[in-house]
């Protein structure tokens, strides 16, 4: 009996040291402060930059000076003296019409001219001959030895001789026009390149029969300069104005950057567009610019260097005003911004931040201010 009672006490203190134990833990669990949750925000840090807002057209260049050499006359081709691609200067001949009627009709107008200078010379000794008779009529019929009849006979011959004379001049005045107006048919029976440049059309051969309502015979570019011309809207326009420096790129050479300006603005807004035309020049020195390449001109507009600047998505509006998701420490303010200068990528801010503060990099992100935030910096 003794050593029962003494195991049933023993076990009862244990059971009092293990309720006791037990009661003990929830205590300690309940001093344990809750663990604080932070969302994770891309961030980046303000910085500077240069910024310079620009104006993009688009389109294709076209040589400066772009001739078709036409044939004015009805024939046929004797010859094509270019191939195309080839190069030619100014006056040098391109093609040429079978001449042998032509020159047959120069032939003949000058033989016209020829009759015609005889013709004058025989009027002039006729009228001299007549004069001379009116002359001696004249002192005879003062002296008596002729009669008045006699006189006014003469004086009629020597008008008739006059107008013989003047109707030879006009004869040969009016061959001399003939054969100008055959020389000049024959000389347009050559053609000829009315600039310097390159062939960029050829659009006959030999025997074949062309006319004044026909295409070019050939085509003349002068690509030494090139041009774009593309149509900006009224406000852009008003931004505008010539010999603005140009910087163009084209398609077919990439990384390649060409200098240029704007040569020509419209004056006046074409009505089915609303759009004024403007055109942009290049020097093409080395011809590696073509005509019909799609090029891209960019027209710098204005200019600001080593501002504070922060990425385009980095502001956003909330409340109606433009703001920015600034990082005081681990928590999230909404800063009022004043924006400056802007292109595709970054924009100015005037006020509201400084260099070396810390923002989340898109802005449009539901986060809310006083949010506890972990920034993740971002390059």
């Amino acid at each position: 009996m003794r050593n029962v009672l003494t195991l049933t006490l023993a076990l009862g203190t244990l059971g009092l040291l293990a309720a006791g134990c037990g009661s003990s833990e929830p205590s300690a669990a309940a001093a344990t402060p809750p663990v604080e949750h932070r969302v994770d925000v891309p961030a980046i840090t303000v910085g500077t930059a240069d910024i310079e807002t620009t104006l993009q057209i688009t389109g294709n260049l076209m040589p400066q000076t772009r001739v078709g050499v036409l044939s004015k006359l009805p024939g046929t081709l004797s010859r094509v003296a270019v191939e195309l691609g080839g190069r030619v200067r100014a006056g040098q001949v391109v093609a040429a019409l079978d001449r042998r009627e032509i020159d047959a009709q120069v032939d003949a107008a000058a033989a016209a001219v020829n009759v015609a200078r005889a013709g004058v010379e025989a009027a002039d000794a006729a009228l001299a001959n007549a004069a001379l008779e009116h002359d001696r009529a004249k002192n005879l019929f003062e002296r008596g030895a002729l009669p008045k009849q006699r006189l006014d006979g003469a004086e009629t011959a020597r008008r008739a001789s006059a107008a013989q004379r003047d109707l030879a001049q006009a004869t040969l005045a009016q061959a001399e026009a003939a054969l100008r107006r055959a020389r000049e048919i024959q000389r347009d029976a050559t053609l000829t390149s009315p600039i310097d440049g390159v062939i960029v059309e050829r659009n006959y051969d030999a025997g074949s029969l062309v006319g004044p309502g026909d295409k070019p015979v050939v085509v003349v570019a002068d690509l030494r300069v090139m041009k774009l011309e593309a149509g900006v809207s009224e406000l852009e326009a008003g931004r505008l104005r010539v010999g603005m420096p140009v910087r163009v790129s084209v398609q077919a050479r990439p990384g390649d950057v060409f200098d240029g300006r704007l040569a020509a603005m419209a004056p006046e807004v074409d009505a089915r567009n609303r759009h004024f035309a403007i055109e942009v020049r290049v020097p093409n020195p080395a011809g590696v610019l073509l005509s019909g390449m799609y090029g891209s001109a960019t027209i710098p507009l204005d200019r600001a260097a080593q501002v504070v600047a922060v990425p385009r998505n980095a502001v956003t509006t909330r409340g109606g005003k433009r703001v920015a998701l600034k990082i005081d420490g681990d928590t999230v303010q909404e800063v009022p911004v004043t924006e400056g200068l802007a292109n595709a990528a970054v924009v100015q801010i005037a006020s509201g931040l400084r260099a070396g503060d810390t923002v989340v990099s898109d802005a449009r992100r539901d986060v809310a201010a006083g949010v506890k935030v972990n920034p993740v910096f971002t390059k």
